[in-house]
Order: C-alpha cells, then structure tokens, then sequence
C-alpha cells in the first residue's frame, strides 16, 4: 500500500466518520425535542434513557443513512482534491484512474463488510432494547395492517382460509377450515365469523356448518356457536413491522420458511427487509465509484456543483429504493428485484461515468 493509497482511505474515513458523527448529533437531538413529555409524562429512569434507548438509537439511525453519507463525503473529500489540483498531479505523476479507485474501492468495501455484518446480525439485537423501551415509555403503538385473504396451512392435508381479519375486534369474517387428501376434499367446515376467547384461548365460531364425506354420502351439520381449538392465534394475522427489525437474519429465514409452510401469502415484506440487509451495504461500493468518477474533473464552481449533485443522486436513490418495495409489498414485482433494482441502475450511471472520467 503506497503512500497515496494511505492518504486516500485515511481522508475517506475520517471525513465518513466525521460527517455521520453530526448526523448522530442532529438526530439526537431533534429525537429529544420530540420524545421529552413522553419520557417525562412515563417516568423513564435517566439511565434507560441513555443505556436502553439513545446508546440503539445511535446504530439504527447511522446505518440507516450511512450509504448516503459514504457517497456524500468522498464526494466532499475527493472534490477538494480536485480544486487543489491533488488528483492532477496524480494523474499527471503516472497514476492511472483505475489505480486511483483502488483505495476507494478498498475503503468502501471495509465499510459495507463492516455494515453487512451489522446488519444481519448486530442491529436486530440493538432493535430489540430500542423497541422495549419504546413500547414501555414512549408510547410506541402497534404498527398493525388489516389484510384480507389469509391463508394457512396447519398439516399435511389442513388449510385454512380467512376472508378478512377485524384486527381490533381480534374477529374474522368468512372462515374456513378443510381437509384435502389426494385432490379430494374429505373434510370443509365453515362460519361466518370467528372471534378470539382470549381467556379459554379457542375460537368461537358463530353461524357454523361442516361437511364430512362418509363414503357414498356427506355428513352434514349445522350450529349457532362452537368453540374450536386452533394452532393459530390473533399474532398470526397480525404484522407487526417492527418485529421485522428485532430478528437476526437466520431467524428471519426461519420465520420466512414457517409462513411458507402455514401457506401464508404474506411475507413479501420480510423478504424484502431480508434482501434489504445485503443490497443496502453493497450500495456503499456502487456510490463510491460514482461520487470519485464525477468529481475528479475540475470544473467551475466545482464544489458546490459536486455536492448539490450529490444531493440530487442521494435522493434520486432514496425514492427509487421506496418505489420498487412498494411495488414488491403491495404489487407483483420481485422481493429480490424489487431490493436490486437501485443498484443496478446506479451500477450503470457508475460505469457510464467512469468511462467518462479523466483518464
């Protein structure tokens, strides 16, 4: 590693850590000016405040952001170097363009490894005090979705379906319940609605009916009311966004892979934040590459201009990235797709700027 590789990857990190340290600062603060009369009003003990909350609080919003701070410092650095005429002279003493990546890239890969690992592993362990002692004493509400058309798979030969799920009222509507076995239906039993008992923790099943095929006939009763033990419970109609937060990514897999076998249609979201966890630290490198190849040209107002692009392609990325989960959660596109589809478009901007770039 040369001397110029020392100098690039130390200006790399130390204005990174810098920029993301006033973050941090920024953000605290404005949490406090929004969460005090929670805190107050819930008699949140000082140290929970500052062990519990703020110390997760820090790691949660960092990584949320850090590939757009990464892409807006060495835009910030790299640009200066260019007014000094620093990169010139590289260039000029026999560096080549693609030699002069080389720190960046080594830089901007530590970083993603570094927010991978956190990721996948660390952060969902830091959520999950975070969200405790929000639930506790910031009065943090379930993020609860009405769904309608839920499916679950219980056995072999089992399956559930229900119409719509009154998340308030822990009720559904249209309920049913049947056995299938070598394509034919042996078994159905229907109500119209389903309420949670919470105390006996069974299903009550109101304007009821079963069908039962008893060989050359169907067995057929009807009902008011029953109780009906089920290996399901209000939890399994209920999303709760941030529980997505609080799982490792092999407990996220194991999750994803019991709702498949429950036959429940929806876990595109966890399959989204699973993807999610690799594709965002990966941006680091894309938008590294991007931010060196365009401000390695001296132009006129070079700074300013640098950084307001920079500003415009952060953002660029940021709606980008919204749009495709949202077509991936609510529509047909592909959880992994949906997740690459950013960097994959930003990878071409790269390419098409690096060509560009002084060579």
């Amino acid at each position: 590693m040369t001397l110029i590789d020392k100098y690039i990857i130390r200006k790399f990190l130390v204005t990174f850590f810098f920029a993301i340290f006033l973050l941090i600062a920024i953000a605290i603060v404005i949490d406090i000016t929004e969460k005090i009369d929670e805190f107050i009003s819930n008699h949140a003990p000082l140290h929970a405040v500052i062990i519990d909350y703020y110390l997760n609080f820090i790691p949660w919003i960092g990584l949320m952001l850090a590939p757009i701070f990464v892409f807006i410092s060495v835009v910030y650095f790299t640009s200066r170097l260019t007014e000094n005429t620093e990169i010139v002279c590289m260039l000029n003493g026999g560096v080549s363009f693609y030699r002069l990546l080389g720190p960046y890239l080594f830089a901007a890969s530590l970083l993603a490894l570094l927010f991978g690992i956190y990721n996948h592993h660390l952060l969902p362990k830091s959520n999950k005090v975070k969200i405790a002692f929000e639930e506790k004493y910031a009065s943090k509400k379930e993020q609860r979705t009405s769904d309608i058309n839920y499916h679950f798979q219980i056995g072999k030969d089992t399956f559930i379906y229900t119409q719509s799920y009154s998340l308030d009222a822990n009720s559904g509507f249209k309920f049913t319940l049947e056995e299938i076995s070598n394509k034919v239906q042996t078994y159905k039993f229907e109500a119209d609605n389903m309420q949670w008992d919470s105390t006996q923790r069974k299903w009550l099943m109101r304007a009821w009916s079963y069908r039962k095929n008893a060989g050359d006939s169907d067995l057929v009763r009807r009902g008011n009311d029953t109780l009906m033990v089920l290996p399901i419970s209000p939890r399994d109609y209920v999303r709760q966004n941030y529980d997505i937060e609080t799982m490792t990514t092999p407990e996220l897999n194991k999750f994803i892979q019991d709702q498949k076998l429950k036959g429940n249609e929806n876990i595109k979201l966890y399959l989204v934040e699973k993807y999610r966890r690799t594709a965002i630290p990966f941006s680091t490198i894309i938008l590294t590459l991007i931010a060196v190849a365009m401000t390695t040209r001296r132009v006129r107002n070079g700074m300013g201009l640098y950084i307001v692009a920079g500003m415009l392609l952060s953002g660029a990325y940021i709606i980008i990235q919204q749009f495709s989960t949202v077509f991936a959660t609510k529509g047909d596109l592909n959880p992994l797709v949906a997740v690459w589809i950013p960097n994959l478009l930003f990878c071409v901007i790269a390419v098409f700027l690096i060509k560009r770039a002084p060579k």
